[in-house]
């Protein structure tokens, strides 16, 4: 497979909610970003396989159908390809249960958006 390269203003927005995929969506436009967006992690991972620029970012909720944030940082963490685009984690619940490894961020909502505009500007 040939190597990807990454697009330093594009971001992946992961949330089930059109509506809060939307706000983000616009938050990141409004910022100078580019935005992809999927509405579960099985389409992010997807997404992510058939683009031939990855985002410099995956924005990710939790609480999904089909396959959930958790199930998505699994497979992200096997893939040699997505395993180093950074994920900051914004989430209706507090987290819960093991430690969620390879992330960059856990934010509640509703999210404070300067500090995760801050976070993605670190990693964008």
């Amino acid at each position: 497979m040939k190597a990807k390269h990454t697009d330093e203003r594009l971001v992946l927005v992961v949330d089930d909610d059109s509506g809060n995929r939307e706000t983000m969506s616009e938050l990141l436009d409004n910022k100078g970003y580019s935005v992809l967006q999927a509405e579960n992690g099985q389409k992010a991972l997807d997404i992510l396989k058939h683009v031939s620029i990855l985002p410099c970012l995956v924005v990710l909720d939790m609480a999904m159908p089909i396959m959930d944030g958790r199930g998505f940082l699994r497979r992200r963490a096997h893939d040699p390809d997505l395993r180093d685009i950074p994920v900051v984690v914004v989430s209706g619940s507090s987290q819960k249960g093991a430690p969620l490894q390879g992330i960059e961020g856990y934010f509640r909502k509703p999210v404070n958006v300067e500090r995760l505009i801050e976070v993605i500007d670190q990693h964008c």
